[in-house]
């Protein structure tokens, strides 16, 4: 079987750390850079960004409840197309967990409502993005807004001494077609690497610990009506050069429920 990707709305986002005294990070083509050795490898070899976290669903009425655990993996090629110019492909797979006995799941019953809630188990690719010094942009047009698009990439640089946090945030909306509600959310990612690797530039792929938090609609899934609240997301994790370095548990629940989900996909010509 070969998988070849096609875009899955999904969330856009990462987590906020605290530290030292913010500052601009850099200038346009430096920060494309470092955010491509963060996220993936400069020489464009795959990587495979692993991340575990939860849900949580804050309604406007009634105190917040954990929803379910959440673990996935990202497969990732930056290609170059100039200096701090390059494509961005991903093709991602999530799994769900119990929050209590960490078992994975493929349904739970959503506190809320009180019914049982059936999630899609399945992988696909994410949006192609276009990077360079002076804009970041959709290689293939959406329904999809969000302040990390059509200018510079910006990131915020907390110095620690040994250590650097980078974060980024943005704001978007996007609606799965003309018919459907914008839907919005805010999200912030946030990286920790070593001060001398960061300065590094012969470092391409970087080790940083990853976090990603959003604040974003209920999922369609959770049907809960015209009831008002949002969910919280929130991840951490880190990438890796290979897939059979990820977590054995992941790997084996993955191959369970999805057969061949890292063998059977192809990344598509970006044109």
């Amino acid at each position: 079987m070969r998988i070849t990707a096609a875009f899955r709305p999904g969330l856009l986002v990462g987590a906020l750390l605290l530290g030292s005294a913010p500052a601009a990070a850099a200038d346009p083509a430096a920060n494309v850079e470092t955010w491509v050795r963060l996220k993936g490898d400069a020489t464009g070899a795959l990587t495979y960004e692993w991340v575990s976290g939860s849900a949580q669903g804050l309604p406007d009425d009634a105190i917040a409840q954990p929803l379910f655990g959440i673990e996935s993996v990202t497969v990732r090629r930056f290609l170059r197309t100039g200096t701090a110019q390059y494509i961005e492909q991903t093709y991602s797979c999530r799994l769900y967990r119990d929050l209590a006995t960490g078992e994975y799941i493929d349904r739970f019953t959503n506190p809320f409502t009180g019914r049982e809630v059936k999630f899609a188990i399945r992988c696909g690719a994410g949006l192609a993005l276009r990077y360079t010094p002076q804009r970041v942009m959709l290689l293939q047009w959406r329904d999809l807004r969000s302040t990390a698009f059509d200018a510079p990439l910006q990131m915020e640089r907390i110095n620690t001494g040994e250590l650097v946090v980078l974060r980024r945030e943005s704001r978007s909306e996007f609606r799965r077609d003309a018919n459907s509600p914008w839907r919005r959310e805010s999200s912030v990612d946030s990286f920790i690497v070593k001060a001398e690797d960061l300065a590094n530039p012969q470092i391409t792929n970087l080790a940083a610990s990853y976090q990603w938090t959003s604040v974003a609609p209920w999922m369609t899934e959770l049907d809960m009506g015209a009831r008002r609240g949002v969910m919280l997301w929130f991840v951490s994790g880190r990438k890796f050069s290979s897939a059979a370095d990820l977590p054995a548990g992941f790997l084996k629940a993955l191959d369970r429920l999805v057969p061949g989900a890292l063998t059977d996909f192809a990344f598509s010509d970006p044109g």
